[in-house]
């Protein structure tokens, strides 16, 4: 039986362990390998996972006392989805859906809209968000760690 929760310190390797087989999973087939890894190193380490857990509210999906997925989302004068990952070998299982709703409940009635960033090479993710209710905005180019990313930016109205 999974449960949805808040993390904790605790987590932050089951965390960083879901977002490395994430991104291995989809952008090595996308990005270079050395871009996926500096990314990772970059958002992933514990120094700044804990700092994000502070500030930010942060959800994990656990099956059998595994984290087997993870929501980030951070709120300010916007509401936005930072991160949202599942297991590969979870997907496809409502994991993602049920972060989603979750985190959104903590934020009931505050925000007009929810905005998140996706890779448009994603195929998996945009469909899942477009059948969210999420819409693009508009998309364009990204460059980090050298590389070029074609990203879009989504928004879904909660009103």
């Amino acid at each position: 039986m999974h449960k949805v929760r808040k993390a904790t310190p605790e987590d932050v390797v089951g965390i960083r362990d879901v977002a490395t087989k994430a991104w291995y999973n989809t952008y090595l087939n996308i990005y270079a390998a050395k871009t996926v890894n500096e990314l990772l190193a970059a958002s992933y380490n514990e120094q700044h996972l804990l700092k994000r857990l502070e500030d930010q509210l942060f959800l994990v999906v656990e099956e059998d006392d595994e984290i087997i997925g993870f929501a980030n989302f951070i709120n300010g004068t916007e509401l936005y989805l930072s991160a949202h990952y599942v297991r590969p070998s979870w997907k496809h299982n409502g994991y993602g859906s049920n972060l989603l709703s979750e985190g959104l409940s903590y934020f009931k009635n505050e925000y007009d809209d929810i905005y998140l960033e996706v890779d448009n090479k994603n195929d998996d993710a945009v469909s899942f968000y477009e059948q969210k209710g999420f819409e693009k905005v508009r998309s364009y180019t990204h460059v980090m760690y050298g590389e070029a990313m074609d990203l879009a930016l989504m928004r879904k109205s909660l009103k």
